[in-house]
């Protein structure tokens, strides 16, 4: 093994002697490659949607997609406006503008409810009369008193566009559910086109090119648009506040790139610093910034040119990349200074460089992209890329480092510096380490084993969570919007229960109905100390409503007919009467309809629960009549949690088999390479010990801490235990070994790691506390294994080695 390694050794000397012979053919074809990329990274797109989130073949999403295609949207923007007084003429005529401007002014827009224009249905003179419940007024003679006690009393309004209490008032816009749908909401018909399809509508043979959903860059132009609007609105005695998914996917959106954007800045500022302070040298800062902002730009414009928008997941990489990837160019530039300042020339400081950290740096940017890939089959779209996008980065970074670092140091002069004990400081910490390992290797392998053991059983105790809205600041006003209006209006998530009867008319038989009216009942008083359920709508309510209106607005008639042929009766008045509603809850033959169950916006671990347990009671009542498929934003919300859970299991296996192969293929030795997984192991486990202890649940991003740590804490551990073996096979004294390895690998593992950990820290300026939560954790994982790597690691090999014969 030490004979293979020899020659790679070798080959990597003999590269950095051909690139300091050809720097600008080496310069200019990176260049080129880079500039390939860099162009595609104005066009980043950001998509941190639920359903953004999963694969395109994942059941969820389809079932999704099929709900959409045939009712449209699943979740609206929640206008709320809390007046002096509702029932007011000004207020009305007031209301009644926004509500046109609306309509008129906002792009993509299907339609907008409110008290202007919301359904009344009555009966007058044995006539059915189905109308806007503010149409003609102030003309038709409606006095203020009446309008109060008809809006009031109607179930349908109640906490949908009226809270219970009669302060505040919704408006509520549905937005186009296709991309290509026109821009002012006349595109209704055509979305509708493929009213029984279960799929997009795909008509390749009619020459149609398939239909694309609603997405975020006319996401973002909608609330634009209605922000804008409502600051002509805003008055003290009109006080206007929006919320809903269209809104708070925008601000996520938009927080995300900034996020991302300053932590790119202030990692490249902090780490310049560092750079500086390593090595004291321009050269030593200059260039490997180029590599590092290089590799990440280009990994931008490969998700680019692969159609791949940020999601929540990725926003960290380039960040990430940033940091990791300066890793690679310490090593190399910390060797080629050295053999600088003791005497050697360029070329021969060049070649002995990368000679040798070459196999070391390419082993431990194999173990970080081994950690990484292992997200690649995650049921999570988004961890998907995680891992795929930043594994390609992390190699990028690599490559770079190899063909790009040598030629620029070609093409500088680098003069010698004297060698001064500036670093006496570091090597005293260092040399304090090496014998702390040297005197107590069996007490600090011990006191490990128990940290292991307490981490372990703390991991058991960690809980899972994955809340858009709490990733908010809590003075951010869209946070502070969300939770007024969802304690005014009960809710702004919804949960869409598809019954289908699988026949045409089925749902029009009574038992059905019965069954339909029976459940959203349940839904009403569901009690849970987190979710509750403010609101259900569907076909019933309109059965309802029809009936009580033709038996003289009587309020005991608020009931569906038993007998099947006056339910299709009463509905076809309805229909008759010139109301669209029924398009929007039931399909044209009446064999399946809709029941949107509305509840406030709580952790997804709730929905899925929520789901589970309803789906299950669903099944029961509907049992031999109708089929339940439960859909809805909240469905693909929980669905999140069990995929991301699956998949990070299965990724922190495949990343340990993998980069512990990897450890025992450099280290040469099977029982070596196994046993020094633990310094690796012990931090990850720790700072989940640590989570769990604090009571700090695992979301979306800080269940991916595991696999990107083990790939990223295993570098340390690889120099180590590969200089270590170097210097052991000359000196054949462990002693000695220990401290060479300290004073010699030491100090670039200490200020790597300190690179590392403060570019992951560096996240901690970010908005969104996922990141946030992500950098932290992650920095204090990197911290905690260096820690390991200089008390455990040469513990371990103590004990491993003593005794050995020089080679």
């Amino acid at each position: 093994m030490s004979g293979i390694r020899s020659r790679i050794e070798h080959m990597f000397s003999r590269l950095g002697r051909w690139i300091y012979e050809n720097p600008k053919k080496t310069l200019a074809a990176s260049l080129v490659f880079c500039l390939f990329f860099f162009i595609q990274v104005p066009n980043l797109g950001v998509d941190t949607s639920s359903e953004a989130m999963l694969r395109e073949k994942d059941p969820i999403r389809i079932a999704y997609n099929k709900f959409r295609d045939q009712f449209g949207r699943a979740e609206m923007m929640v206008i709320a406006v809390e007046p002096p007084e509702i029932f007011d003429p000004d207020f009305l005529e007031k209301l009644r503008d926004l509500h046109h401007a609306l309509e008129d002014e906002i792009p993509y827009v299907r339609e907008v409810t409110s008290l202007v224009n919301i359904r009344n249905t009555r009966g007058e003179d044995d006539s059915l009369i189905v109308e806007d419940l503010l149409e003609d007024w102030p003309e038709n003679g409606l006095t203020m008193e009446d309008l109060r006690e008809r809006v009031m009393s109607s179930p349908l309004y109640r906490n949908h566009i009226i809270s219970e209490d009669g302060r505040v008032t919704a408006l509520l816009i549905e937005t186009e559910a296709y991309a290509d749908a026109a821009a002012g909401g006349e595109a209704f018909d055509q979305a509708f086109d493929a009213f029984e399809d279960a799929a997009p509508v795909k008509t390749e043979d009619a020459g149609e090119k398939p239909k694309r959903y609603f997405t975020v860059e006319q996401n973002r132009e909608v609330v634009r648009a209605v922000d804008k609007l409502l600051d002509r609105f805003r008055a003290p005695d009109f006080n206007v506040a929006a919320t809903g998914r269209p809104v708070i996917l925008d601000v996520f959106n938009e927080s995300t790139l900034k996020d991302t954007r300053n932590c790119m800045i202030f990692t490249t500022f902090l780490n310049s610093f560092l750079l500086l302070l390593l090595f004291r040298r321009f050269s030593g800062v200059i260039m490997p910034l180029i590599i590092v902002l290089s590799s990440a730009f280009c990994t931008i414009g490969l998700m680019v040119m692969t159609n791949v928008p940020f999601k929540m997941t990725t926003t960290a990489i380039p960040a990430f990349l940033v940091a990791v990837g300066l890793a690679d160019s310490v090593h190399i530039l910390a060797v080629f200074y050295r053999r600088i300042d003791l005497g050697d020339d360029q070329e021969d400081a060049i070649a002995y460089s990368l000679g040798h950290s070459g196999l070391a740096i390419v082993m431990t940017s194999m173990t970080t992209a081994a950690g990484l890939l292992s997200f690649s089959t995650a049921e999570l779209t988004a961890i998907a890329e995680m891992g795929i996008f930043a594994a390609f980065g992390v190699m990028l970074a690599l490559l770079l480092t190899v063909i790009m670092l040598p030629a620029m140091l070609a093409l500088v002069t680098v003069k010698p510096r004297p060698i001064k004990p500036s670093n006496k400081g570091m090597e005293k910490v260092l040399l304090w380490f090496a014998d702390f390992s040297l005197r107590r290797p069996v007490s600090i392998i011990v006191i490990s084993a128990i940290f292991l053991l307490a981490s372990v059983g703390l991991c058991f105790t960690l809980h899972f969570s994955d809340a858009i809205v709490d990733y908010f600041p809590r003075d951010m006003q869209v946070y502070i919007d969300l939770n007024k209006i969802e304690k005014d209006l009960q809710g702004t998530v919804s949960m869409e229960v598809v019954v289908d009867t699988m026949r045409e008319n089925g749902i029009q038989a009574p038992d059905v109905l019965m069954d339909m009216d029976q459940v959203s009942e349940e839904f009403m008083v569901y009690q849970h100390p987190e979710l509750k359920v403010g609101k259900t709508l569907s076909i019933v309510n309109v059965v309802k409503e029809t009936n009580q209106a033709l038996h003289e607005n009587n309020p005991a008639y608020y009931s569906i007919p038993k007998d099947r042929e006056l339910v299709a009766q009463e509905l076809l008045l309805f229909e008759n009467s010139g109301a669209d509603d029924l398009e929007r809850i039931v399909d044209q033959q009446f064999s399946k309809a809709r029941i949107t169950v509305k509840t406030n916006w709580v952790d997804s671990v709730i929905f899925d629960d929520f789901v589970r347990e309803w789906k299950e009671k669903l099944d029961k009542v509907f049992e031999g009549r109708a089929s339940v498929n439960i859909t809805g934003l909240m469905p693909v919300m929980a669905r999140t949690i069990p995929a991301a859970l699956y998949s990070m299991a299965r990724s922190y296996v495949v990343a340990f088999v993998v980069i512990t192969a990897m450890m025992i293929l450099l280290v040469g030795d099977v029982k070596s390479g196994l046993i020094a997984m633990f310094p690796n192991l012990l931090p990850i486990l720790m700072i989940m010990g640590i989570m769990a202890a604090f009571h700090i649940s695992l979301n979306m991003n800080t269940l991916m801490i595991g696999s990107i740590a083990i790939g990223l804490v295993v570098d340390d551990t690889m120099h180590f235990i590969y200089n270590f073996r170097k210097y052991h096979q000359v000196t054949g004294d462990v002693d000695r070994t220990i401290r060479e390895t300290f004073t010699g690998t030491g100090r670039a593992l200490l200020i790597t790691s300190l690179v590392l950990a403060a570019g992951f820290f560096v996240l901690l300026s970010g908005t969104l506390l996922h990141m946030v939560q992500f950098g932290f954790f992650t920095g204090l994982v990197i911290l905690v294994a260096l820690a390991a790597d200089f008390t455990l690691a040469p513990a371990l090999m103590i004990l491993l080695t003593r005794g050995f014969k020089k080679s």
